[in-house]
């Protein structure tokens, strides 16, 4: 019988997956904020992205993004503005692909 793998390990590790899946949708988020002004489909995903990242941010510690991504959610329901849903896209994609670096998230 195989002993169980301690939870801070198997925490690490879900956590160390989420960073990553994290830079990878900072970097679609970038593009996407481009294209966001003239397509329907750009808004759709980022909602997509934003809702994602709200709940599992803060599961894994990481309160701002969290916080962002729900902000970024919030106004794409609410309407705002394209230009202003633009600017938040690419602030919370800039905060995801520098996670794991020095600066904190």
């Amino acid at each position: 019988m195989t002993e169980p793998v301690p939870f801070e390990i198997t925490m690490a590790a879900l956590r160390e997956h989420f960073t990553t899946r994290a830079r990878s949708e900072g970097e679609e988020l970038k593009l996407l904020a481009g294209t966001v002004v003239v397509d329907e489909t750009a808004l759709k995903r980022i909602r997509r992205i934003a809702h994602s990242l709200a709940g599992a941010a803060a599961i894994f510690g990481m309160p701002a993004v969290s916080t962002e991504a729900a902000d970024l959610e919030e106004a794409i329901v609410d309407g705002a503005p394209e230009n202003d849903i633009a600017s938040q896209s690419t602030l919370l994609a800039d905060r995801l692909t520098n996670l794991g670096s020095c600066q904190p998230a």
